[in-house]
């Protein structure tokens, strides 16, 4: 038996890899001043001889070099409002279960208690609902004013009397706790203004097709606080000893969960992404791009380097019956090539594929040569890369290999629509060659795939494999390996 494996950012949880917003996160906390470094350590070993003359601008080595400041926040925030609206409504109604998730993960114990010693009451018994409303115009969505942990949060504020830094602090959350959700319901409600400002009945005019969008919300003001306080409070921790410290760092974590679930920073690198191709016109925003990249490569590659878990997705194939194919990931991480010795294809390039932008192609060395390389780490949107010979070659030979295997396994992958690169490959091979896919995901369900992969043919190939948790990794008490050994002996 041979089989396919494709990985995604669920695979690497149990090795301390973050998920997609808390990644983000992350990354802007970063010192930029290393990162910096590097970047010019790069330029001063271009050799000016091997470009066009219109590559560089005069002087470019000593030219000052600029990373993305304060308003990257306003940026993000915009751009996570109007791509994941929605999600942001559902997880701030949601608050309660991110509130357990919190003291579970973090081990907040007493919490309850400390509420209690101020409240006077449970927090089971806080509801401020019938106090306070949102605009009626917003009113139906919005649940968070009967979330009980929220609620204690109101009331905390109202009766603490020491008009201090705490105080202050927990100001600034609750206040942009409420601004997201305004905010989000707030876009969703003006894109839907925006879409249907008019409704014509009987009278045939195309006049109103031009009619912009003339409503639109205020991104400075929605969130922004938020994403600060998160940047400068990293450090903070929890405190068995004040009570009031202890709410302070719990709702500091809820705030940062919230966050990390829907923070979408891809726009602001394909938005950005094409600078790397034109240094001496935009030079501003092509060192931006280039520091960003080389961030993100160094904080991929210190958790990597310092990963001490031997327990995860990838020790577990050393167990398993099955033979390997092509194995991809849409990871950036090193980690799978330590784990697995055996030939992975990173489809969104990773922290040891370097890019030449002036030749668009890609190398498995940083040596300079002479040139400018920065890492292979793009986007779904950053299409030019992968127009790489090398690149275009890896998808090509991935896909054949795969038509030739007995299943393809796919762990912690979510086929979203900005995966549509990898999803279409996915279709294929389910519509056109017959092949059966088996998902291995903790929350995911059969029809949401065959859905989101706008599957049209042989939907019964799609086999959802659920595991217990990232931890164990088991399905139906075996463990997933000997499941999917099991599963995929079946149908051949």
């Amino acid at each position: 038996m041979k089989i396919g494996l494709l990985f995604g950012a669920g695979a690497e949880i149990s090795y301390g890899f973050p998920t997609g917003g808390k990644f983000s996160l992350d990354i802007f906390r970063q010192e930029p001043r290393p990162n910096i470094d590097e970047f010019k350590k790069i330029r001063s070993n271009v050799d000016t001889k091997l470009y066009d003359e219109e590559w560089w601008q005069d002087g470019f080595k000593k030219d000052k070099v600029t990373t993305y400041g304060a308003k990257v926040i306003t940026t993000l925030i915009k751009d996570t409002l109007e791509e994941n609206r929605k999600k942001i409504v559902e997880n701030i109604n949601d608050f309660d279960n991110y509130a357990e998730r919190v003291k579970s993960a973090n081990k907040i114990e007493n919490i309850d208690e400390a509420f209690f010693h101020y409240l006077g009451r449970d927090v089971g018994s806080c509801d401020v609902s019938g106090n306070i409303s949102l605009n009626s115009n917003l009113v139906g969505r919005n649940n968070l004013f009967t979330s009980r942990y929220f609620s204690a949060l109101m009331l905390l504020y109202s009766i603490y009397e020491n008009n201090d830094e705490y105080k202050k602090q927990l100001k600034k959350m609750i206040t942009s706790i409420i601004e997201l959700q305004i905010g989000a319901l707030s876009a969703d409600l003006v894109n839907d203004v925006n879409q249907s400002a008019v409704t014509i009945s009987n009278m045939d005019t195309d006049i109103f097709d031009d009619v912009g969008d003339v409503i639109k919300v205020d991104y400075q003001s929605v969130g922004v606080k938020g994403l600060e306080y998160l940047f400068e409070n990293d450090e903070m921790e929890d405190s068995d000893n004040n009570k009031i410290k202890k709410i302070i760092f719990f709702t500091k974590c809820i705030l940062e969960e919230i966050f990390s679930s829907v923070l979408d920073y891809k726009s602001l690198i394909d938005s950005n992404w094409r600078y790397i191709y034109s240094p001496k016109s935009d030079w501003g925003k092509f060192t931006k791009i280039s520091i960003f990249l080389i961030t993100v490569k160094n904080y991929i590659k210190n958790i990597s380097d310092n990963c001490n878990v031997k327990d995860g997705y990838y020790n577990d194939l050393k167990d398993a019956k099955f033979e390997l194919g092509y194995v991809a990931t849409t990871n950036y991480s090193d980690l799978i090539e330590k784990e697995l010795e055996h030939k992975v294809v990173f489809l969104n390039g990773s922290i040891n594929e370097w890019y030449d932008p002036y030749l668009n192609i890609i190398e498995r060395t940083s040596d300079l040569n002479g040139k400018f390389k920065l890492p292979l780490i793009f986007t779904q949107s950053g299409t030019k890369p992968m127009t790489a010979v090398s690149k275009s070659c890896e998808y090509v030979d991935l896909y054949r290999n795969w038509q030739e295997m007995d299943g393809i396994v796919i762990i912690g992958f979510g086929f979203n629509k900005d995966d549509e690169h990898i999803n279409a490959i996915l279709r294929t091979l389910v519509d056109d060659d017959n092949k059966n896919i088996y998902v291995v995901h903790k929350d995911l369900e059969r029809a949401e795939v065959i859905k989101r992969l706008r599957i049209t043919k042989n939907m019964s190939n799609i086999n959802i494999c659920k595991v217990d948790n990232y931890t164990t990794r088991k399905i139906g008490g075996l463990s997933w390996v000997e499941y999917i050994y099991d599963e995929i002996n079946k149908s051949i």
